[in-house]
């Protein structure tokens, strides 16, 4: 858990995981953060690493004394800012539904996104990865949603479906879809709240940790064993 205490109003919904970037180590357990648009410097007795983003747990009590607790780094592809597709998603998959074989179109049309003059490294990085996903049989999409960075992997297979979620202010999702039910893992209490609220699942539980189905951590790693 991190504690600081400040004199300028920090407003953040407390109901929903936030996300922090630790901006610069100064000691051995002092940390420059970023909390929104706020830099603010506080003790942590969890150790964190420089400039890398996490999610957390917000909240204030007396004297300004702000609290970010249940910190969970963030997957690599976060950890990136221009890393995304930026496309509609339910337009994606409309499309997508509308083909006799969704991967196989999937496939093409990441290959000739690959292929294009116009496209730029970094989205050739992207569709790299979505290539190397599709190897296993996952659809792996990086995405823009409403402005912010979004992580969906799909891999499904012949009685269910299987699916990862990584969002900005809910944190890491992991879920299953067999028939008409769907069950839903979840790293935070306020996420789990905020779903059941909306009836989103008939079931939800919180798991730790939740990994990606594809990581392009892993496959480095596989590469280089």
């Amino acid at each position: 858990m991190i504690s600081a205490s400040t004199n300028n109003p920090m407003r953040f919904n407390s109901s929903l995981p936030i996300s922090i970037e630790v901006l610069e180590k100064l000691n051995f357990d002092r940390y420059k953060l970023l909390l929104g648009t706020k830099e603010f410097t506080t003790k942590s007795q969890k150790e964190l690493e420089q400039g890398a983003k996490y999610w957390g747990s917000f909240g204030k009590g007396k004297a300004g004394i702000i609290t970010i607790s249940n910190l969970i780094k963030k997957p690599s592809f976060l950890q990136k800012e221009n890393c995304f597709l930026d496309i509609d998603l339910g337009e994606f998959f409309t499309q997508l539904s509308k083909v006799p074989s969704p991967i196989s179109t999937f496939k093409e049309w990441v290959l000739e996104n690959l292929a294009k003059k116009e496209t730029t490294k970094e989205e050739f990085l992207i569709y790299s990865d979505i290539l190397l996903a599709l190897k296993e049989e996952i659809i792996h999409l990086p995405l823009r949603y409403n402005s912010n960075a979004t992580i969906l992997q799909v891999k499904l297979s012949r009685n269910y479906m299987e699916f990862y979620c990584a969002y900005e202010n809910l944190g890491a999702l992991k879920g299953y879809v067999n028939g008409e039910m769907l069950e839903l893992e979840v790293l935070f209490n306020q996420t789990l709240y905020f779903l059941k609220s909306v009836g989103i699942a008939s079931h939800i539980s919180i798991s730790k940790p939740i990994d990606p189905l594809f990581s392009s951590d892993r496959v480095m790693l596989d590469l280089k064993g």
